[in-house]
This record gives C-alpha cells, structure tokens and sequence, in this order.
C-alpha cells in the first residue's frame, strides 16, 4: 500500500525529480508527506549541512540519498510517533545537484535529476556547429578530468564518456578563435572552420574559388597578430612553386585581390 502511494505521488506531483537514482543535494526543497498526519507534513530546505530537520524526529541526513530511501529512514523514525505511518519525499525545487556549462559556445545550468553521462549530456544539448570542442574540457574540484569531447560526440569513442557528478563545469568554447576569413575576389567569401593542415588554396575552393577578376599573384595573409603577407598564388595553380600554398593557422585572413583586367 504504501510504495503504491509513494508512486501515485511522484506521478502526481514530481515525476522527473522522483527518479530512482535521484541524490537529494544541499539546497533542494523537499516535500514531506505524512499520510494522515498533515501536521508533520510540510516543506523543508536541506541546510549546507546536509541535513532536514522535522518535528519529533530531528535532525536526518538527506544529501546524497535518494527521495525514496530518505522517506524509508522517516518512516523508521516516525514509528515512535505515529502508528504504521507512511512517508514519501519528493523534490520541489533542484537546487544544488546541477552542472555548469559555459565557454562561449554554449552556456547553461543543467538539473541533474538523475545520474547521467557526459555522451547522454551533450545528446541533450543539441547543436555544437558554433562551438570548438577540441578545445572542450570538464573541470571537477578544480582539475581536469581525463576526457575528449571531440572524439566523444563526433568519432564515438565511448571510452572517453564519464560519469558526472554535481557542481561539475563543463567548458565549451565558441569556434571563433577556430575560423579561417576569407575575403576578396572569391565566389562566396565566407568564415571556414579550420582543420589542421588546411592550406590556402584549400580556403580558397572551398570559398568559390577565384573570380574571373581575381589577381592570383597578390593574396594576403594576415595572421592573429597582425602580421601580413603577400602570396603569388598563380606560381602555385601553374605548378611553378607550390610551397606557396602555405599552410593557415587559426585565426587568418585570406584576402584576395580583385583587378579589372
């Protein structure tokens, strides 16, 4: 009778935070309910102790337990008190069992209602086109936990899947820093994503190519720091030279030259 109550009430009131695995943590509101007894009912804020206190019984332990083995505990205790009573716990409001994600590339604050991994995370969390996640990392208690969120979500490899855990900071950061800018007399100037060992040539195909205009012996090449340099890519597409076409970094500018003959 009881544990079918205790389900109609999570059903009823709070089913996602009524998760078996759910870990009640500082700072969540709980709701206590003592069938037929409503003054020992009531709601109640786990203190940075860990602890709930509730007339007749106490003080009790709720962090790190589940809801429903923290109404099992009550309903030991109350046992003093009231005859053949029932208990169950619900969670109101998550308060404390939450993960952190920012970086830039996306920024939110994730309830953990249940345990859950990295790879489910990141399923939930949707489109990750804007964002660098070679350059992703999971801090806990400030160190870095051994993970790769590239080879994670994009290669599959579950090895590097793991376990989170509350107050976990997951940093992802946006791909800006990561884009190749090609400008000029192109066919469709646009940011790319850089890949290692992209080259200039390969920017510039995957930009259009060049324009009928386009005055392939003056490209330019700035770099994050400011730095420009002038490449005569028509030694290159001649075969002449093809240690012209030098490799990009993060960061550059390609831009093309444009003449009218």
């Amino acid at each position: 009778m009881r544990y079918v109550l205790a389900t109609l009430l999570c059903l009823l009131v709070l089913a996602p935070v009524c998760a078996e695995d759910y870990l009640v943590g500082k700072g969540d509101v709980l709701e206590i309910s003592v069938w037929g007894v409503p003054d020992m009912s009531r709601s109640v804020v786990v203190r940075p102790d860990g602890k709930i206190t509730l007339p007749a019984v106490g003080d009790v332990v709720a962090n790190q337990v589940t809801p429903e083995r923290l109404g099992e505990q009550l309903t030991e205790k109350m046992k003093e008190y009231v005859k053949q009573p029932i208990v169950t716990v619900s969670v109101a409001q998550i308060r404390n069992n939450r993960v952190y994600i920012t970086g830039g590339g996306i920024s939110r604050v994730f309830d953990m209602v249940k345990q859950t991994t990295l790879m489910k995370l990141m399923s939930e969390l949707g489109d990750f086109s804007a964002t660098d996640l070679r350059r992703a990392y999971l801090s806990r208690d400030g160190k870095k936990i051994d993970t790769d969120f590239y080879a994670l979500y994009y290669e599959g490899d579950m090895t590097k899947d793991v376990e989170l855990k509350a107050e976990d900071i997951i940093f992802i950061p946006s791909n800006k820093g990561n884009l190749v800018y090609v400008l000029g007399a192109v066919g469709n100037p646009q940011n790319l994503q850089y890949y290692e060992g992209m080259k200039i040539l390969d920017a510039i195909l995957a930009a259009g190519g060049f324009t009928e205009f386009a005055k392939e012996n003056t490209v330019y090449v700035i770099d994050k720091d400011k730095n420009k340099r002038r490449i005569d890519l028509k030694k290159v597409t001649r075969g002449k030279d093809i240690a012209e076409n030098i490799a990009l970094n993060p960061g550059d500018y390609v831009i093309i030259e444009e003449g009218i003959f």
